[in-house]
């Protein structure tokens, strides 16, 4: 086990999420909704499981008060992935907006309003009856959007500000801090204020990461946010390979990721790398990919990954990997097809 993960799992719950348990273990009790439920965490290691038992436990509980269905598990999975199937997060939002017309009224409405310099992600659980317990459980659908939309574009989200509905109650504090922006409550919805230029960030997450990000969703509070910027520039040259569009280049990835080209070009350094690098990476891993997983002729494959000619492209692979890519293909169990 690494001296971190040690650490997480000796880290007292009570130091970080105590309010947060006390807060739900308070309203479980308060409906007789508490069987079941694993004991109070510990630990940090133990509690995103029991926050997931929890909010759990609570949502049958109104679902049974109310007379109202709720999502189950499987239908949240399935939202989440067809939002991975997005080109950017302002497609991800409408797709889940279009999921949750779909199933209505059980996974309530979602809006995005678009203003002059920002954006507004609107949920509307249309519960009969608000309460304090509803409002937790709104607040936390709320905060898992807003994680799914992190996740999905491998950064952190500067909000403008989040609109929680009408609870007003200084114990959800700690909860609404996980925001990292302005709260205000008191009004009727639910909303993520987001700057505009924020629904032209590219997807940038694979199907194959999905499994580990949802298996403690939406309640994995605790973990790292961000990533360095190398990782962020090579998932967004790996993203643009694999929609055979162009690379963006380096003025065009700065800008994206809100740096002076300068200072990208410096924070890249300070990393061990550089643009150039990151790009032929990019270009060595999709070419590779495609000479093992496809029947593409080595022509088709150079016009993919923008080479000027296949002789360039030849030129290139041998240079990176020692042999000729039809070779390569061979060495490697390549799908039999036209290589060219």
């Amino acid at each position: 086990m690494s001296k971190s993960v040690r650490q997480l799992a000796s880290t007292p719950a009570s130091e970080t999420f105590g309010p947060l348990v006390d807060l739900l273990t308070g309203e479980l009790q308060h409906g007789g909704g508490g069987a079941g439920l694993p004991r109070p965490p510990e630990n940090l290691a133990e509690f995103t499981p029991w926050y997931l038992a929890a909010i759990q436990h609570l949502e049958a509980r109104l679902g049974e008060e109310q007379n109202q269905r709720h999502m189950v598990r499987s239908e949240v999975e399935l939202q989440c992935r067809l939002a991975l199937s997005a080109a950017n997060l302002g497609q991800a939002i409408e797709l889940c907006a279009e999921f949750a017309r779909l199933l209505s009224p059980r996974a309530g409405r979602i809006e995005l309003d678009i203003h002059r310099d920002r954006a507004s992600f609107r949920l509307d659980s249309l519960r009969q009856r608000v309460t304090s317990a509803s409002s937790l459980v709104d607040i936390t659908g709320l905060f898992a959007y807003f994680q799914l939309f992190q996740w999905l574009a491998w950064r952190e989200l500067p909000l403008k500000q989040v609109r929680i509905g009408p609870l007003r109650r200084q114990d959800v504090l700690p909860f609404l801090r996980l925001f990292r922006a302005p709260v205000l409550a008191g009004g009727e919805g639910y909303a993520l204020d987001l700057p505009l230029a924020a629904l032209r960030l590219p997807v940038l997450r694979t199907p194959a990461e999905f499994p580990a990000f949802f298996a403690h969703f939406p309640c994995a509070v605790f973990g790292p946010r961000g990533q360095g910027l190398a990782k962020q520039v090579g998932a967004l040259l790996a993203a643009s390979v694999q929609r055979g569009g162009p690379l963006p280049a380096q003025p065009k990835l700065a800008a994206d990721l809100g740096l002076s080209l300068s200072t990208f070009r410096l924070r890249l350094r300070a990393a061990g790398t550089s643009y150039s690098e990151l790009r032929a990476q990019a270009l060595r891993s999709a070419a590779r990919n495609a000479l093992r997983h496809t029947d593409r002729s080595i022509g088709e494959i150079a016009l993919q990954l923008g080479f000027a000619d296949t002789a360039s492209f030849r030129r290139a692979f041998a240079r990176w990997h020692g042999l000729p890519p039809t070779a390569w293909r061979a060495r490697h169990g390549a799908t039999p097809g036209s290589f060219g």
